[in-house]
């Protein structure tokens, strides 16, 4: 053997003995943060120094913009896989989409909720809460309804798309309780609720990459796109449904409160969508567990995955919509102050997206105050846009194990309404003393 191939079998030696003293390391905890990092490169493939699409953030939060049509936010969009647009709802709209919200809870969770009294917001809050999300019943209220129909709304999703025949979705409300210093007026005195918190460092991307699966939450899927999960990803790579590889998916937020910093709320890896298939050939193994999870359209990122160096998080404006690219991870960080964060859950999609219909309401299930517009009568589904192919899917046959799900959903609130009407007249009147 001569020397040089001496010295490098010796090198190659003397790496794998460090590279196994901090996997040793690893996973008895003891590995430092700088480790960790270096450790994550390793097992990721993926040096998260490259990703660059930083959001340079302005007083208050990231950079925003007035109007969708200006040709600046589609590519800070194409950038950054993210963008903010300030102003599509009014001040009253908020306000009203703010009330929607208490009438939810008091209605279908607990009647005895009172906005005014955090001594009430322990008692029978919806499920979710660790995620900052209200339960997983459907946001039907009037101005929660016409908020769908907004067209400032439908119209940065028609910039982002490219395409003006949308859909909407008939998604959740979200909310975040103070956590730090809130005035209970029955005790006279502010207290901190450690248990209010939502979960920490949430990461993950509604969808699989290696197999395309994307969320399909609040829209009728086709039964084509919804798969079960299977050893064999490429069963589900190959289809030409559901694939937010190949088709453009898009996500949302719509701020009904101003969402600071320390309020909790949204976080992502900016720039992400341009290194995620670099990043799904160096984890094969992360992409196959979730799609033999109970969800496949959710991936879970590793908590000591490199590219958390690079969470940004994003606080936005009242009246604001932040959308992204399905392909960026993200998530909730928990609340730190004495201020509530609220906000709705809106998405749209072309009628071309073969995966996807409108959500299968009945125009009895929408409020009795609402009025649809005629732009909205198209985006919730009850009348066709122009196209030949809108008017095509217009007919298709509905899912019938969506059909199943709209009418348990409608009995369930019709359930929950009941009991919480029935609690209200019920509870004891307490009369004022002299």
């Amino acid at each position: 053997m001569n020397r040089s191939l001496f010295l490098l079998t010796i090198l190659f030696i003397q790496l794998q003995n460090v590279l196994c003293h901090i996997q040793t390391k690893f996973y008895t905890g003891e590995l430092s943060q700088a480790g960790v990092q270096i450790m994550g490169r390793f097992r990721h493939g993926l040096d998260s120094s490259k990703i660059v699409a930083v959001i340079p953030l302005i007083e208050h939060g990231p950079n925003i913009f007035i109007g969708a049509g200006h040709t600046a936010a589609k590519a800070f969009f194409e950038k950054h896989g993210i963008v903010v647009v300030a102003n599509v709802l009014t001040e009253q709209e908020c306000q009203r989409s703010v009330d929607d919200v208490w009438r939810h809870l008091q209605e279908l969770f607990n009647p005895d909720i009172d906005r005014d009294k955090p001594e009430t917001w322990d008692s029978k809050w919806p499920s979710f809460s660790h995620m900052g999300i209200l339960g997983n019943t459907r946001w039907l209220y009037p101005q929660a309804c016409d908020n769908r129909q907004n067209v400032k709304i439908y119209q940065v999703f028609r910039t982002l798309f490219d395409d003006h025949e949308l859909i909407t979705n008939v998604a959740r409300a979200g909310l975040m309780r103070p956590t730090k210093d809130i005035y209970f007026p029955s005790l006279g005195k502010t207290e901190d609720r450690e248990n209010w918190k939502t979960m920490s460092n949430w990461l993950h991307l509604d969808m699989n990459p290696l197999t395309g699966r994307t969320t399909t939450y609040g829209f009728e899927y086709t039964a084509e796109s919804h798969f079960q999960p299977s050893d064999d990803p490429l069963s589900a790579q190959n289809k030409s449904t559901n694939n937010g590889m190949r088709v453009r998916k898009l996500q949302a937020i719509l701020a009904l409160v101003d969402c600071r910093e320390q309020d909790g709320g949204f976080h992502t890896v900016p720039g992400f969508q341009h290194y995620i298939a670099t990043w799904t050939k160096s984890n094969p193994k992360v992409c196959l567990r979730s799609n033999q999870s109970s969800d496949p359209t959710t991936t879970q990122i590793p908590w000591d995955d490199p590219i958390r160096e690079h969470i940004q998080c994003m606080p936005i404006r009242k009246g604001s919509l932040l959308v992204w690219d399905s392909r960026l991870p993200h998530g909730n960080y928990p609340n730190s102050s004495n201020q509530m964060r609220i906000i709705q859950y809106l998405h749209m999609a072309p009628i071309a997206d073969e995966a996807l219909r409108p959500f299968p309401l009945l125009k009895e299930d929408l409020p009795e105050t609402f009025q649809l517009t005629e732009l909205g009568e198209k985006l919730y589904g009850f009348k066709s846009w122009e196209s030949d192919l809108a008017q095509h899917r217009f007919q298709e046959q509905k899912n019938p194990e969506i059909l199943c799900q709209v009418n348990y959903e409608r009995f369930e609130r019709a359930i929950m309404k009941d009991r919480c009407d029935t609690e209200k007249n019920t509870s004891p009147v307490v009369e004022p003393t002299s």
